[in-house]
């Protein structure tokens, strides 16, 4: 028994750690209003407060000495392999201000703020996108990762959902008889000191106006410094009104990233792979676990990787990636890929059912060597240990 609330111990197991978001089960009792993490020493002394967040519903109902569990999140500064630390986590002495916040505007966007400055807004606005998608997307120093590609590929917005054929409707493109995604809701699920999320629901029309399929689209902001930020995109594709079949092409996401033009491999920028594969001809069509676009914006060197999750299907997904910016994580064509017609990438799903991707995007400083994109995969595919050694 602790003096302290639930004590965790948390491992790094084979990988360095670091700014990493680890998830605890804990204790909740009635009334409380928030968590605070400490970490404890040898002697069991407790260091300064760091903030935790529930998971979901955190709320204790019924008489005053009831409690209840909870899933606790906080964030672990730094941790090297194979060394272990615990945490004494509470809901006394809460750190306060700071976190992550969302900013509705009616029908429009969804801004995200890191400590009240804007990280990204995911923008919805049906009368004005084809499809929902993320911008800006603000690197260190405010740069500007991403783009709008309005004159050479204008279906390119940045941060976005879309795929090339799915039942032989066009929702990748803009080009005439193209299918549309339209935003049905969005709903704050969370903010907090550690994360902020939003649920999106879409209705995918087809060129008649006819909806045939719906995303459910979970994003995740984390509290993260400047210069190394993340956000999770778990995206459920669901055949809700009618069985689907994904066409194998080239054309298509699942989820796809335009860079900024001073990002460009053909201005200068990088493009590299878990494996070391450098720019487009090491890189189109072949699997890894991550892609890595990075370069120079105005003076400040940053990236973006995207990171497949080994739950997602066909992972290491093959990538649909060109030296003019275009970055996308595109599990479907393969007969493109192997220029064989006879590997296919097609994939049927029967009404009702779902298929669910989750990938981690990494907003970074410097290029994949300074930013540690291979250990930050880690954090996110194959995370810390976390066990409870002591509870009150």
């Amino acid at each position: 028994m602790s003096d302290h609330g639930v004590i965790v111990e948390v491992d790094a197991g084979n990988h360095d750690r670091e700014n990493t978001v680890v998830f605890a089960p804990a204790t909740c009792h009635d009334e409380h209003t928030c968590h605070a993490v400490h970490e404890v020493d040898a002697d069991g002394n407790l260091g300064d407060a760091q903030p935790g967040q529930c998971v979901g519903l955190c709320d204790c109902e019924g008489e005053a000495d009831d409690d209840c569990d909870a899933m606790v999140a906080f964030i672990v500064p730094e941790l090297k392999a194979g060394e272990t630390k615990k945490f004494a986590i509470c809901t006394d002495d809460c750190k306060e201000g700071g976190g992550v916040s969302v900013e509705i505007e009616e029908g429009k966007t969804a801004a995200f703020k890191i400590n009240g400055e804007l990280f990204t807004r995911y923008n919805f606005d049906k009368d004005e996108f084809v499809r929902p998608n993320a911008f800006p997307v603000l690197g260190p120093e405010g740069a500007e990762v991403t783009e709008y590609a309005s004159s050479d590929h204008p279906h390119h917005k940045s941060l976005y959902v879309a795929l090339g054929e799915v039942n032989g409707f066009n929702n990748w493109d803009e080009q005439e008889g193209h299918a549309n995604i339209h935003n049905q809701s969005v709903d704050v699920l969370a903010e907090g000191p550690v994360f902020a999320q939003i649920m999106a629901v879409n209705d995918w029309i087809d060129p008649k106006g006819n909806k045939y399929m719906e995303d459910w689209t979970i994003i995740t902001v984390y509290n993260s410094p400047e210069g190394g930020r993340f956000m999770d995109w778990n995206i459920t594709l669901a055949a809700t009104e009618c069985g689907l079949h994904i066409g194998d092409t080239k054309e298509s996401g699942t989820l796809s990233v335009r860079m900024n033009t001073k990002l460009h491999v053909r201005n200068g920028g990088t493009m590299i792979n878990a494996y070391g594969g450098v720019n487009e001809s090491e890189n189109w069509g072949k699997p890894s676990p991550w892609v890595d676009y990075y370069g120079e914006v105005d003076g400040v060197k940053c990236g973006l990787a995207l990171m497949d999750s080994p739950g997602n299907l066909r992972h290491p997904t093959t990538w649909h990636v060109r030296d003019y910016g275009l970055f996308t994580a595109n599990c479907w064509g393969y007969s493109y890929f192997n220029n064989d017609q006879s590997i296919r990438g097609d994939y049927t799903m029967p009404e009702g059912d779902a298929l669910n991707f989750v990938y981690r995007v990494y907003v970074h400083a410097g290029d994949d060597k300074q930013a540690k994109v291979g250990d930050r995969y880690f954090d996110f595919a194959y995370p810390p240990k976390v066990t409870i050694v002591e509870d009150e």
